[in-house]
């Protein structure tokens, strides 16, 4: 899996070197810099994706050139300019490329050893905490305009991406939040289907909870399965540096058509998903938070099986009831060792993970990351999260000498 360091950029002082597994977890106050430091690991990743299915050549040239890799980053995840200072510094290592940038220079790029062997295409989506624009909105996608891309835009277009895929025949259900279901329809736009009152809303009218989580699934959903059988939709430019570079790499005789014939299925079809989620608890009750990570573990896990290449999900989160779900489906993966079958009736034996599957972290006031994997009981550790409990009871404590001080 890939690593990622961040120095001096915005609220990040210093991450460490930050090791990525299938699930990851960062959590801590708001403004201390978690959104910046997914925000700038997507971007890596995808740009590790586009040279992994384009011309490395020229696009390592591109990026390498005129601040074009600082320039984009800022652009799309709309960075103010007095984030990167001549202090900052990213250094990225994924499976393909490394990425390094120091200051305010030109970014460096190399290429990993086994590029050419394991080339294939992510399918990568960032569904921003702005989401409810999607759902909560008449017509979004008509009044917000952007005059350059950023990840506002491509949110809005990955979710009419995914929403057409779901019918009035084939919808997607919405068990997390309620006995419902979502489909599109081309007149009526956004549909929820209310199961118990056989009705059918827009999206406009539901509870913010619904207009949260809908995209979440929605989005989670498609690019976790369906979009695997549907084949990436490359432009003419791509198309041909794509033949040129294949064109030009040794192939042996007895792979010859084969080999070729198994590259372009590697890059014109996603081979896996990496999904990026800002705050899925928004307006969520607690036990609608743990029933929407069990979902977004299933289909994470689904993805895996399908392809057969690992897929992945990063989480920024305020919410320990986020971490508290995910360490019931870390304990399931020891209880499932001693008896399956019991284990399966408390949690679906999809959503298990394996404890080495996950990475968790806690940004402190400060800008730096901590690990808060406890390795004993292979579990997430809460020492940080209690903090504000701990005030919460001193306060308690404090005014309970009051009231009971007065009475004596």
């Amino acid at each position: 899996m890939a690593s990622i360091e961040i120095k001096n950029v915005g609220p990040l002082a210093d991450t460490g070197q930050i090791d990525l597994g299938r699930f990851n977890v960062i959590i801590g106050k708001q403004s201390t810099g978690k959104s910046t430091f997914m925000k700038i690991l997507c971007f890596c990743q995808w740009l590790e994706k586009k040279i992994m299915t384009g011309d490395d050549k020229q696009l390592i040239y591109n990026y390498t050139h005129y601040h074009r890799f600082l320039k984009e980053l800022r652009q799309f995840h709309r960075f103010p300019n007095h984030y990167f200072t001549p202090q900052s510094l990213i250094s990225y290592s994924g499976e393909a490329v490394t990425i390094e940038l120091q200051g305010n220079k030109n970014v460096k790029i190399g290429r990993q050893p086994d590029l050419e062997n394991i080339r294939h295409n992510t399918k990568l989506s960032f569904i921003p905490s702005e989401r409810n624009l999607a759902t909560a909105l008449k017509n979004v996608d008509r009044v917000y305009k952007s005059y350059e891309l950023d990840v506002l835009f491509n949110h809005l277009f990955e979710w009419d991406e995914a929403r057409e895929n779901y019918t009035e025949e084939h919808p997607v259900e919405l068990n997390i939040i309620g006995n419902m279901d979502y489909y599109y329809d081309p007149n009526q736009g956004d549909v929820i289907h209310l199961k118990d009152k056989r009705r059918k809303i827009s999206p406009f009218y539901v509870s913010s909870g619904v207009q949260s989580v809908l995209p979440i699934v929605a989005m989670t959903h498609y690019f976790t399965g369906p979009i695997f059988v549907r084949g990436v939709d490359l432009s003419k430019n791509d198309v041909a540096a794509l033949f040129r570079k294949l064109s030009q790499m040794p192939v042996k005789e007895s792979q010859d058509a084969d080999f070729l014939l198994n590259k372009l299925a590697n890059i014109y079809t996603y081979q896996n998903t990496r999904l990026f989620i800002e705050e899925p608890e928004q307006n969520l009750f607690p036990e609608s938070q743990q029933a929407l990570i069990n979902f977004i573990v299933e289909r994470i896990n689904a993805a895996t099986r399908q392809t057969g290449k690992p897929s992945s999900v990063v989480i920024t989160t305020h919410s320990p009831y986020i971490i508290t779900a995910f360490n019931v489906l870390l304990k399931a993966a020891r209880a499932e060792k001693i008896d399956a079958d019991a284990t399966y009736k408390v949690v679906p034996k999809n959503a298990i993970i394996p404890f080495s599957d996950i990475r968790a972290f806690y940004i402190t006031d400060e800008g730096t990351l901590s690990n808060i994997l406890d390795e004993e009981v292979q579990m997430i550790g809460g020492m940080e999260l209690d903090h504000a409990s701990d005030i919460v009871e001193d306060k308690l404590s404090l005014l309970n000498d009051v009231i009971y001080g007065q009475a004596e």
